[in-house]
C-alpha cells in the first residue's frame, strides 16, 4: 500500500494562505501525476478563484440543510444520517483531470451543529484516504485547531508575512496543537513576501523556537497583479518567482516525490 500524505496550511489571516496552498497544488499537478485532494477549509472560499475552480455546492449548505431536517424531523427514523450527509458530499466534490475539489464554505442559521460537525470530520477522513495526496486551506487563526479539525494532518505548514503578529500566530497555533492533543508528524514554517536579506534573521529566530523554515516565497509582481485580477495562479509564468520558490518549498514537504515524503516522515523508503 503506498503512502498517503495529508498537508494542511494554515496561519493568521492575511499571510497568504490561499496563495501557497493554490501555488502548492500548481506544483503537484505539474510536476507529478500522483491523486490529489484540495479542500479549501475557509469559509471565505478565496481557493476555487485561485485555482479556476467552478463550486456547485459546498459542505456547509449541505450541513445546513441536513441540519434543518435533523430539527423538523423530516429525515425519518430508518435513514442513517450519515449515508445521507456522505451522498450529497460526493455529490459536491469537483472531480478534475488533474485534482479533485471540495469546499467547505459555512453553515448558517442558529442551532448546534456539532453533530453534524462529527460527521463531516469522518466523511473528510475517510474521503482523503482514496488520494496519494491531501492539500487542505484551513481558515485563518485558531478555531480550526480547537474544533480538532486538523486531528489526521501529518505536516502542518504554516505561513508568516514579514510581521511580528504573524510570528506569535505561528507559536500560538503550535501551542494550542500541543493542548487539543493534535500530534503532526512535523510542523514547518513557510515565508511569504520576505526580502531575501531577511531570511538569516528568521531562520534563526525560528531555530530559537524549533521551529524549522521551509522556504521564502518572495514579492512576486507578477502575482500580485494576477490576485489583483482575479485570475487563476494556474496562469503564472513557470518562471515567475513565486512558483520557482513553491516548488522547491513543495520538494521539501514531500509532494512531488514519494522518496522526499518518506524523508520527511522519517521513515524508510
Amino acid at each position: 500500500m503506498r503512502e498517503r500524505l495529508v498537508v494542511s496550511v494554515a496561519g493568521k489571516g492575511g499571510v497568504g494562505k490561499t496563495t501557497t496552498s493554490a501555488l502548492l497544488t500548481r506544483a503537484v499537478i505539474e510536476k507529478t501525476k500522483r491523486s490529489l485532494l484540495v479542500v479549501d477549509a475557509d469559509p471565505v472560499m478565496n481557493l476555487p478563484r485561485a485555482l479556476g475552480v467552478e463550486i456547485p455546492n459546498s459542505v456547509g449548505a449541505i450541513a445546513t440543510r441536513l441540519r434543518k431536517n435533523i430539527d423538523e424531523g423530516s429525515l425519518g427514523g430508518e435513514v442513517a444520517k450519515q449515508d445521507v450527509l456522505e451522498g450529497e458530499i460526493f455529490e459536491a466534490l469537483v472531480e478534475g483531470d488533474q485534482f479533485d475539489f471540495l469546499a467547505m464554505g459555512r453553515t448558517e442559521g442558529e442551532g448546534c451543529y456539532c453533530y453534524v460537525n462529527r460527521l463531516l470530520t469522518q466523511i473528510i477522513d475517510n474521503l482523503s484516504k482514496n488520494y496519494e495526496l491531501t492539500l487542505l486551506d484551513m481558515s485563518a487563526g485558531l478555531e480550526h485547531l480547537s474544533r480538532r479539525t486538523n486531528r489526521n494532518v501529518d505536516v502542518l505548514v504554516i505561513v508568516m508575512d514579514p510581521s511580528r503578529a504573524a510570528f506569535e500566530a505561528a507559536l500560538r497555533i503550535r501551542e494550542l496543537a500541543k493542548e487539543v492533543h493534535i500530534d503532526f508528524k512535523r510542523i514547518v514554517i513557510v515565508g511569504n513576501r520576505f526580502l531575501p536579506e531577511m531570511e538569516e534573521d528568521l531562520r534563526e529566530r525560528l531555530e530559537e523556537e524549533n521551529l524549522p523554515l521551509f522556504g521564502l516565497i518572495p514579492n512576486d509582481d507578477e502575482l500580485a497583479k494576477t490576485n489583483y485580477l482575479g485570475k487563476p495562479l494556474t496562469e503564472l509564468n513557470p518562471e515567475s518567482p513565486a512558483v520557482k520558490a513553491v516548488e522547491e518549498i513543495a520538494e521539501k514537504l514531500g509532494l512531488l516525490s514519494e522518496a522526499a515524503m518518506l524523508k520527511l516522515l522519517g521513515k524508510s523508503p
